[in-house]
C-alpha cells in the first residue's frame, strides 16, 4: 500500500494538473505533450531550450522541431496551404517527492523522451490588400516515454526504472487561425499578427477518446515586426533581416502545467533570399531568440528555408 501511496505522489508532483480533483497517468502525459506543442517554435530546424521555475518539480525542456509549410498557387483572393511537422523533446525533471508517510525519503529525476509527426493544412483568405484571414488544422501523432530514476533510499531502489520504456501514444489536435496585416512602406516591411490555436492531446487512441475533448490547451499571441529592405544584393540574390516581438497568452490546461499566463519572445531572423534558385525554395534564414516570463526561461536558435515548388 505504502507503494501506491509514494507512485500517486510521484505522479501529483510531476505536473501540478487538476489539483483539486486528482490525476491519472493520462492527464499527466497529455498535459506534458500540449506543453511540449506549445512550446515549439514555429518555423526552421530549431533547436530551443526552456526552464520552467514556477513548477514543483525542476523541469528543464530540450526540443529539436521540424516545422514545414506550403503554399499553393492561386489567383485569387482564396489560397490553400499544407502544414506538417516532425520533432523530437527531452523533458527532465527533478526534485522531492513531498506529502509522503515520515519514514520515507525520496527524491527523483525523470526523463521524458517524446518523437512527433504531425500533418495538416488550411485556408488564407484576402480580406483586402496587405490585410489577410487564415484557419486550419493539423493533427499531431506523437510517442511519449518517461523513465524514472530516485534517488539513494531503500523505496528509491524498489521504484528504479519503474516506467522505463514505458512508452504512449498520442494523438493531438491543432486548431488554429491567425489575421495579418503586412503592409509595405518604403521597401520595409512591418507586420502585425493576431493568432489562436488551441491544443487537445489524447494519451489513448480510441474512439471513446479521440472524439471527446475535455483538456483542452490554448495560447493567444500577439506579433508585432518588420523586415528591413534588401542590405546587400549580388545577381539575383540578396540579404534581408527582421526583428520581432511576440506576446502569448495562455489557456486550459498548460496553464496549469506551467503556473504562468503570459510569456514574450524577442528575437531576430536574418533571410538570404533567392528568388531565381534552387528551384526547391525562395529564401533560407537563421533565426535566435529568446523567451521569457515569471516562471520561464528559454532561448531557440533555428535555421531553414521556405519551400516553394
Amino acid at each position: 500500500m505504502k507503494i501506491i501511496v509514494i507512485l500517486l505522489a510521484i505522479l501529483l508532483q510531476l505536473m501540478a494538473v487538476d489539483r483539486e480533483h486528482g490525476n491519472t497517468i493520462n492527464k499527466v502525459n497529455a498535459a506534458t505533450v500540449n506543453t511540449l506543442l506549445i512550446f515549439t517554435s514555429q518555423e526552421g530546424l530549431n533547436s530551443g531550450k526552456y526552464t520552467f521555475t514556477n513548477t514543483p518539480a525542476n523541469i528543464t525542456m530540450d526540443i529539436y522541431h521540424l516545422p514545414v509549410t506550403y503554399n499553393f498557387k492561386s489567383n485569387s483572393a482564396l489560397n490553400y496551404f499544407f502544414v506538417g511537422n516532425v520533432g523530437y523533446s527531452q523533458i527532465y525533471l527533478d526534485g522531492n517527492v513531498e506529502q509522503l508517510p515520515p519514514d520515507v525519503d525520496l527524491n527523483y529525476s525523470n526523463h521524458i523522451q517524446t518523437y512527433t509527426g504531425g500533418i495538416g493544412g488550411g485556408i488564407r483568405y484576402e480580406i483586402m490588400k496587405y490585410l489577410s484571414v487564415s484557419g486550419g488544422m493539423e493533427i499531431i501523432y506523437s510517442r511519449s516515454g518517461l523513465t524514472n530514476k530516485p534517488g539513494n533510499s531503500s523505496v528509491g531502489d524498489k521504484l528504479d526504472g519503474l516506467f522505463d520504456k514505458d512508452y504512449s501514444n498520442n494523438l493531438s489536435y491543432k486548431i488554429f487561425t491567425l489575421l495579418e496585416y503586412r503592409p509595405v512602406v518604403y521597401d520595409f516591411k512591418p507586420y502585425v499578427t493576431l493568432g489562436y490555436k488551441v491544443f487537445e492531446t489524447k494519451s489513448e487512441i480510441s474512439a471513446k477518446e479521440v472524439f471527446s475533448f475535455d483538456s483542452e490547451s490554448s495560447v493567444t499571441s500577439l506579433s508585432l515586426g518588420v523586415e528591413s529592405p534588401k542590405l546587400y544584393s549580388f545577381d539575383e540574390q540578396n540579404i534581408t533581416i527582421e526583428a520581432y516581438i511576440i506576446a502569448h497568452y495562455l489557456g486550459g490546461v498548460v496553464r496549469k502545467v506551467v503556473d504562468f499566463q503570459t510569456y514574450r519572445s524577442i528575437g531576430a531572423i536574418a533571410y538570404y533570399n533567392t528568388p531565381e534558385g534552387p528551384w526547391w525554395t525562395s529564401r533560407f534564414f537563421l533565426e535566435a531568440n529568446t523567451v521569457n516570463s515569471d516562471g520561464l526561461n528559454g532561448y531557440n536558435f533555428g535555421m531553414g528555408f521556405t519551400v516553394d515548388f
